[in-house]
């Protein structure tokens, strides 16, 4: 079986020095170089060809998202594994958008980084599992969020939406009558009948309300 051939890029050099090391321990992995920037990265492509980049977020001058931009415009074949330090999930999006096939942490053992090397390089994405699991949350909570902003848009009429934006852009009951040719009294009804029902005591909370739920721009 042909050997898997690696970059990796991490300005420190004793994490290099150790992630090296212990991808000298797979007999599936070959390193071709260990480099200390993004840009040494994109000269050692120049005359190596590997399958892989690991390449850490957090390098000075190109960062890790910068470099995989520019690996994957001139050698969209290779594959690459982001590395860092940090379990943020902007970081984590970035890195997929700009174009790696997963996204490992610092601390990943042997036999995770063994996983996920292999993983990517069958074509499948691969995200540690504390990452994974956060995600797993934000997608859960946002889910959630989006239900209870529906519920509470659903409480409304559509003629209580319609005034409702139009008090969110501060047009006064006489504006709104003559907007939806009703009278003053009957807006004035429904005013307080919305701003009841969404629980806000004056047209600052109805533009908030509006804003939250993208009614309105700011």
């Amino acid at each position: 079986m042909e050997k898997i051939k690696i970059i990796l890029a991490d300005d420190h050099q004793m994490f290099l020095d150790g992630l090296s090391s212990l991808l000298s321990q797979l007999k599936e992995v070959q390193v071709l170089a260990a480099v200390k920037s993004g840009n040494e990265v994109l000269e050692k492509l120049k005359e190596l060809s590997p399958d892989l980049v690991i390449v850490d977020l957090n390098m000075p001058v190109l960062n890790g998202i910068e470099t995989t931009k520019a690996i994957k415009s001139k050698y969209p074949q290779i594959r690459i594994l982001g590395l860092t330090m940090e379990n943020d999930l902007d970081s984590v999006t970035a890195m997929l958008e700009a174009g790696a096939s997963g996204y490992i942490l610092k601390n990943t053992g042997k036999a995770e980084l063994e996983m996920a090397i292999m993983q990517v390089m069958k074509g499948d994405p691969y995200l540690s599992q504390s990452i994974s699991t956060q995600l797993a949350q934000n997608l859960l909570q946002n889910f959630q969020q989006r239900k209870e902003q529906e519920n509470e848009l659903d409480v409304l009429t559509e003629r209580e939406l319609e005034i409702l934006k139009l008090i969110a852009y501060e047009n006064s009951n006489t504006d709104i009558a003559d907007v939806l040719f009703i009278s003053p009294k009957t807006v004035e009804t429904h005013r307080k009948n919305l701003m009841r029902k969404i629980g806000v005591k004056n047209s600052l909370g109805v533009y908030k309300f509006a804003l939250k739920h993208k009614l309105v721009e700011e």
